[in-house]
């Protein structure tokens, strides 16, 4: 899932508000494919749900994700797959009437280089800049400040079949009877994959018992994402389990042993 993330400063106050007055209608994620030497064309719908104006910002990011589970958001360049230095916007800034909704577009520019495939991903930032402070009835309210990371991933050449490798799987015990299977998997190609997880277990007559899926999420290449399964409501026991990492040309997966105590 692409993802968004609200930066706010705190104070003590007699009283306070939070409100959010710039919101993103057409999703946090935009995937496109192309060849060398082409410009592909995107747009971002905002709309500015307040009762006032509200300036509008974008600026670009680059996006790094490594196996520890760590995310950066850095300057344009830093990452190798970047596609921030092919991107443009036909603004930097600009102020929303009430109730005005506005449509951000972009181009992604593709060098003339036969060296290029695979995935290259960038974020294009869209924030609500309000005053972060206004007196309200004799009291200092808070206006937050809201940023939404739009994840721009840009396929190129053909598709080749996905390579994915389970790099660990744990077991957490979320209670005696709650166990969760954590599975780190790493793609080792050169495409982004949205694999889906899934986990089956197996009573000892060998009839499937639970089937359980994760969330899907976005795996970039030659980066790693965990995914969690919670196990509950599984009676005492031992029991023979597959871990299943479903993309869509192919499966492929590992056999686990579940032991509840």
């Amino acid at each position: 899932m692409a993802k968004f993330f609200i930066q706010a400063i705190s104070l003590m106050l007699v009283s306070g508000w939070v409100s959010a007055k710039i919101i993103v209608l057409n999703g946090l994620t935009h995937i496109h494919s192309g060849n060398q030497g082409q410009a592909m064309n995107g747009k971002i719908q905002v709309k500015n749900v307040g009762t006032s104006p509200e300036k509008v910002l974008v600026y670009k990011k680059g996006l790094v994700q490594t196996c520890d589970g760590k995310t950066d958001f850095v300057e344009v360049g830093a990452d190798p797959r970047t596609l921030g230095k092919w991107l443009e916007t036909n603004i930097d800034e600009k102020v929303l009437e009430a109730g005005e909704s506005y449509e951000i577009l972009y181009t992604i520019r593709i060098p003339q280089d036969s060296t290029l495939g695979g995935s290259y991903w960038g974020v294009l930032m869209v924030e609500g800049a309000p005053p972060l402070f206004k007196e309200k009835e004799g009291s200092l309210a808070i206006e937050s400040r809201i940023r939404y990371a739009v994840q721009v991933v840009l396929d190129i050449g053909i598709s080749e079949s996905p390579q994915l490798h389970f790099e660990n799987v744990v077991f957490k015990k979320a209670d005696p009877k709650h166990k969760i299977v954590q599975a780190k998997i790493k793609n080792l190609g050169k495409f982004m994959v949205i694999p889906k997880l899934m986990l089956e277990i197996y009573g000892k007559d060998g009839q499937k018992l639970l089937a359980l899926e994760a969330p899907s999420q976005k795996v970039y290449p030659f980066t790693c994402k965990d995914f969690d399964i919670e196990i509950k409501d599984l009676p005492s026991g031992k029991y023979e389990a597959v871990l299943i990492a479903d993309y869509g040309q192919n499966l492929f997966g590992t056999n686990l042993v579940i032991e509840i105590d």
